[in-house]
C-alpha cells in the first residue's frame, strides 16, 4: 500500500463494563493527526452522544473527559477497518482496507450486548466481516455522525441514535 495513502484504526476505547459498541469506519486524518476518535471538530458524535445521554450538549474539556463520559455510559468505541489506503477523510475513498478482529474484542469484552454501526460504509465493512468470519453478530445501523450526511437533521440523528442504544 502506498504509505501516504496508508491509514491506521486507533485503539479500541473499551473496558469490561462496556454493553454498547459503536463502530466507525476508519478515522478522520484530522482524528488520526489529534489521536482521538472523531477528532474533526465538524463531526456531530459527541455532540449526538452528549444529547442522546445527557439530553443537553455537553462541551467537553479535553479528549480525557470525553472517553469518561463513553465509559460512565458503557459505551464502546472501535472501527471496523484496522488498515486501508484512502485519499483525504471520506468514507467512499477507503480501498483495500483490512478488518479489525472485532471477534476477538467481543470475547474479550463479554459485557457488550449491542453492535451500533455508524453510517453505511461500517455497515458494509461489518457485513463483510461477520460474513468472512462465520459468525452471527446482532447489529443496528444509525446514521453517520458526520456533518456531511445531510440526510438527518442533528435532531432526527439523536432520535434514531436514541431509538437503537435505548430499544
Amino acid at each position: 500500500m502506498e504509505n501516504k495513502l496508508l491509514k491506521k484504526s486507533l485503539s479500541p476505547i473499551v473496558d469490561k463494563q462496556s454493553k454498547i459498541l459503536i463502530l466507525g469506519s476508519l478515522p478522520s486524518d484530522k482524528s488520526i493527526i489529534a489521536n482521538e476518535y472523531y477528532g474533526n471538530k465538524t463531526n456531530q458524535f459527541w455532540k449526538i452522544i452528549s444529547l442522546v445521554f445527557n439530553n443537553k450538549e455537553i462541551i467537553f474539556d479535553n479528549y480525557n473527559e470525553k472517553i469518561t463520559f463513553l465509559k460512565l455510559n458503557h459505551i464502546a468505541l472501535w472501527d471496523v477497518y484496522n488498515l486501508a489506503q484512502r485519499e483525504g477523510s471520506l468514507d467512499s475513498n477507503i480501498k483495500n482496507a483490512t478488518f479489525n478482529d472485532l471477534k476477538d474484542l467481543i470475547n474479550n469484552y463479554p459485557n457488550i450486548q449491542q453492535i451500533l454501526v455508524n453510517g453505511k460504509k461500517s455497515q458494509m465493512g461489518f457485513e463483510q466481516y461477520i460474513k468472512k468470519e462465520h459468525i452471527a453478530l446482532n447489529y443496528k445501523y444509525i446514521p453517520p455522525s458526520s456533518s456531511a450526511n445531510t440526510k438527518y437533521s442533528l435532531y432526527e440523528k439523536v432520535q434514531i441514535w436514541k431509538e437503537a442504544i435505548f430499544f
